[in-house]
């Protein structure tokens, strides 16, 4: 995403491209490749709300 901001795309193209919201790509824009990776790491093991109510059913 930083090199297509800096190829100069428009932060709602990007957002278009990768299938993300502007607020997700604006969130990722702000942060450093180091936090970006732990953020995307946390992301894929997060808790969902519905896992609970799935996991009980």
């Amino acid at each position: 995403m930083h090199q297509l901001k800096k190829h100069g795309f428009k932060i709602a193209a990007i957002a278009r491209k990768c299938n993300l919201s502007r607020t997700t790509v604006y969130d990722y824009l702000e942060r450093d490749f180091e936090e970006v990776y732990k953020w995307v790491e946390e992301m894929k093991t997060r808790k969902r709300k519905l896992t609970f109510i799935r996991t009980r059913f």
